[in-house]
């Protein structure tokens, strides 16, 4: 096995691992520069695991060892990702930088949706289209903006929807749920301590409480409705990152999915929505054109 395949190689090998050693794997998957810096002990309380599980792990996919596999994995990071993108290089002109860009874009949407397990899909449009209110969480320049565009989305479906992105708030918002409404969080590590207390504090309230980050997150384990990707984390400032918008992709199809649920009755008010707004931004009679 070349260093470079070593990412692509632990993909294929998932479904041949056993579930501990699964785990290991997402969590690899989901933040490979933590995997390549962390100790064992991390590892193993990261995808919570044992730490013979981790060695086995490492043994499964082709490595003598723990050692062995952060080189190999460092020697993949190092010779381009091809699971991700290859990063842009200085002497690079700008239709490359171009292609590049867009390309590490298709393929991080090609790959959630080859990750997203539709049965998690159904249960989250379901909770959705019946909830009584939705809260989003989310913090950060990617998951902030991801969650404010999200409630933007459900309010044109005249779904009670809100954006949180002030850890503070989050809290004292997810006190205020109860049975019936959602608690929706965004989090591509799925480790922002905020988001994981609030989206905690909204179950315990009775709330349904869904996921949207990557596979062995914290995140993930917490949420009633997970739906897990597998998009690489940009590793340096000259790799694309595609996580936000992977993430709006997915948010535009859940509130396809939702509107489709709620029915001709949701469409007509959005058709109407949309008309008054167009009237608004039209230019008035005393105007210049």
């Amino acid at each position: 096995m070349s260093a470079p395949n070593l990412i692509p190689h632990i993909r294929n090998a998932l479904a041949s691992l056993r579930p501990a050693e699964r785990k290991v794997a997402d969590m690899v998957l989901s933040d490979v520069d933590f995997a390549m810096r962390a100790s064992i002990t991390e590892l193993a309380q990261r995808a919570d695991v044992s730490e013979p599980s981790v060695t086995r792990f490492c043994r499964a996919i082709g490595a003598h060892g723990l050692r062995d596999f952060k080189m190999l994995l460092a020697q993949s990071v190092a010779g381009g990702l091809p699971y991700a993108s290859t990063a842009v290089a200085r002497d690079d002109d700008l239709q490359t930088l171009f292609d590049k860009v867009s390309e590490a874009a298709v393929q991080g949407i090609t790959h959630a949706r080859d990750a997203l397990e539709p049965s998690a899909v159904e249960a989250a449009i379901s909770a959705i289209a019946t909830a009584r209110r939705v809260y989003f969480f989310g913090v950060g320049s990617g998951s902030g903006l991801a969650v404010q565009d999200a409630a933007l989305r459900f309010l044109r479906l005249d779904i009670a929807a809100s954006a949180f992105t002030d850890g503070h708030l989050q809290r004292l918002y997810a006190g205020l749920m109860e049975p019936g409404d959602v608690a929706f969080a965004i989090s591509h590590s799925g480790r922002s301590v905020e988001v994981n207390e609030s989206i905690q504090i909204a179950k315990e309230r009775g709330a349904t409480t869904i996921g949207l980050t990557n596979v062995g997150s914290r995140l993930a384990w917490l949420v009633d409705i997970p739906l897990l990707l597998r998009v690489p984390s940009a590793i340096d400032p000259n790799t694309p990152g595609v996580s936000r918008l992977v993430h709006l992709c997915i948010m535009d199809a859940l509130a396809i999915g939702v509107a489709l649920r709620l029915g001709p009755k949701t469409l007509e008010k959005m058709r109407h929505a949309k008309a008054r707004l167009s009237q608004e931004a039209e230019p008035s009679s005393g105007d210049t054109p």
